[in-house]
């Protein structure tokens, strides 16, 4: 087939990052999250990481792993590893357990393989960084030469479209995790039904902390709806009406502020 590539949106819980308090060194940042790949087996040749802060802000990025896996027989996602946020658990009695659908593990040392900050409004990580040469502070073992290449391969036809398979990926830290507090509020009660699409925001440019696409969730982890644009610092239309009703001054989040840019062959 040749090249493709395919974006990896992990889950990361609103009240997750509003709280800050769970994200150390052990705990899982994001359970399984499905994508789709064309069907049959494909070589994971490079990864490049979208790590954004809340508001649109920087953050400095500390280390994780990715958890790759394919889905049970039926189709289904593997078992929870844990709620986010918690210490990977014992499967629940009687489920699939979870590792017997494991196909690898990408680990990314922020250390060695992030920018320098200079991006601003966000930071990249590229563990395959090896393949473009070392810096002198930087050696083939701590950089984990190779460490993205892998064949991963879904349950045949479990994808929502013929010809598709499904795998799936889950976050787990291996640091802290710095995020804080949005300060990007809802500005006055929004109900869901009567308020329409239009959603409108204050104290942060809405242009820096969303874009289409974009899923939003309030700090009690309520749908509010997915980014169809953003017009303005304070007004963003989304592609449905308000999901669920939220009120004024309530904090919003990005759904997926990690963002994980595979490029595979197959």
């Amino acid at each position: 087939m040749g090249y493709f590539k395919v974006d990896v949106k992990p889950n990361f819980p609103a009240s997750l990052q509003h709280s800050a308090a769970n994200m150390t060194d052990g705990k899982i940042l994001a359970d399984w999250t499905e994508f789709e790949i064309p069907s049959g087996t494909a070589s994971l040749q490079g990864i490049n990481i979208l790590y954004k802060g809340v508001d649109g802000a920087d953050i400095d990025p500390t280390d994780f792993e990715i958890l790759w896996a394919k889905g049970n027989v039926d189709g289904t996602a593997p078992t929870s590893l844990a709620t986010p946020g918690s210490v990977i658990g014992a499967p629940a009695t009687g489920s699939n357990p979870w590792f017997n659908q494991i196909q690898g593990k990408t680990y990314v040392d922020a250390g060695n393989c992030k920018d320098d900050g200079n991006l601003i409004y966000l930071r990249q990580l590229t563990p395959n960084i090896s393949f473009g040469g070392t810096t002198a502070a930087q050696t083939l073992v701590n950089l984990g030469l190779g460490n993205t290449q892998l064949c991963l391969e879904g349950v045949p036809q479990s994808g929502s479209s013929v010809g598709y398979d499904k795998l799936y990926a889950a976050l787990l830290a291996k640091a802290t995790h710095a995020y804080t507090t949005s300060t990007l509020n809802v500005n006055g009660a929004h109900a869901s039904g009567t308020t329409g699409a239009v959603l409108t925001v204050a104290t942060i440019d809405a242009r820096l902390a969303f874009a289409p696409g974009d899923v939003i969730h309030d700090e009690d982890d309520q749908l509010v709806g997915t980014v169809r644009y953003v017009n303005s610092a304070t007004k963003i239309t989304l592609d449905a009406p308000i999901a669920n009703s939220v009120a004024d001054g309530k904090h919003l989040y990005n759904l997926n502020p990690i963002v994980i840019q595979c490029s595979f062959h197959q």
